[in-house]
């Protein structure tokens, strides 16, 4: 019966006929269960991609995703924020926002870094944290006694969100990119998070995203893109930044020129292979990377920084994130989450091969 509901949906969203809120619903539960056919969830996911959503069925597949997620809620005091990118910006950089979080952390806030492998770039935070020592496969009580005590945790979203683990395969063999390209940033799974920054690599989204999230339990949203294709704030154009608050929606425009950042080229903030994204993210960290990687990795903290409510603006933020780069308590918040949580030799190894040790 599930199959054949799911079937006739399809069948309706190509006929470009409406298909109403308890429909949509039922059908998005339904891509769920184990029992439907792979061929079955395909066809839905393509009718839909192609046909587009609007803000409210992008609502709906949130709220379903999260009801099916592993749910965690660390007892933590102030802020407690997210950090993460649609990805698929073929841009070749490292793991910005990955740096950002870990610098964003050393000032005091709570950060659940959400996040998976690379589908389509050179690295994704996941990967990185990997290679560096972190235990993808750490039990969620684990996760929850680093957020606790440390005020930093990973969170690899197919420990968290198993039921993609299959929708992961289906989504590959299409071949292009579906909705669930667009809601795992959405969907973070803590119960408790304050806010979240969201980068979104196709500024068509921006409206759709804002429209989604403008009523979402969050008491900050910042939407991030910058006008030169990336899923961050970035000092290589202009960008746009959309703040959600009580329901109101600002849209504004980021240009570096303005800031305390130098304004870079393009390839100067690009990495060429895995051991190269691995090296910068971690000199970025560290305060030892070239300005341009720096700089990305600053104006990326400052706007976490925002969401966290350690700066105003992205002046203060700037300002902040550069003093804690001068100072060692980065690195000591990515030691301490890797001796917690995973092999604390890797991340040994790795600074010793990079020369990460010396000033």
């Amino acid at each position: 019966m599930s199959t054949e509901y799911l079937q006739k949906q399809t069948r309706k969203i190509i006929s470009k006929k409406d298909i109403d809120v308890d429909e949509f619903t039922n059908a998005v539960n339904i891509i769920f269960m184990d029992e439907i056919p792979d061929s079955t969830i395909a066809s839905f996911l393509a009718a839909l991609t192609f046909r587009g959503i609007d803000a409210n069925q992008l609502k709906i597949v949130r709220d379903i995703m999260i009801q099916n997620s592993h749910k965690i809620s660390p007892k933590i005091s102030g802020a407690l924020i997210d950090n993460c990118g649609t990805g698929g910006d073929m841009s070749n950089s490292f793991s910005i926002s990955t740096a950002a979080s870990i610098v964003a952390s050393a000032s005091g806030i709570n950060v659940a870094k959400h996040g998976n492998r690379s589908a389509s770039g050179i690295l994704g935070s996941a990967d990185f944290f990997e290679f560096i020592g972190l235990d993808l496969t750490m039990p969620e009580s684990t996760a929850i006694e680093s957020l606790e005590t440390l005020g930093y945790a990973f969170l690899f979203a197919p420990k968290f969100h198993p039921k993609l683990k299959r929708l992961s395969g289906i989504r590959k063999r299409l071949g292009f990119k579906t909705i669930f390209n667009l809601i795992g940033p959405l969907c973070n799974p803590c119960t408790n998070i304050t806010s979240q920054v969201i980068g979104i690599s196709d500024s068509k989204f921006m409206d759709l995203v804002s429209s989604a999230m403008i009523h979402s339990n969050l008491r900050k949203v910042f939407l991030v893109h910058s006008l030169d294709g990336m899923d961050e704030l970035s000092n290589t154009s202009s960008n746009i930044m959309v703040v959600l608050q009580s329901g109101k929606v600002e849209r504004q425009e980021v240009d570096p020129k303005l800031l305390d950042v130098k304004v870079a080229k393009k390839e100067q903030i690009q990495i060429k292979s895995v051991r190269d994204s691995i090296k910068t993210t971690l000199e970025t960290i560290y305060g030892k990377s070239a300005s341009a990687k720096q700089d990305i990795v600053i104006l990326n903290t400052a706007v976490a920084l925002m969401a966290g409510e350690k700066a105003s603006d992205l002046n203060e933020g700037i300002k902040i994130a550069r003093e804690l780069v001068k100072s060692e308590t980065p690195r000591t918040k990515l030691r301490e989450l890797i001796s917690s949580c995973g092999n604390i030799q890797k991340l040994d190894d790795i600074e010793k091969e990079f020369s990460l040790l010396t000033r």
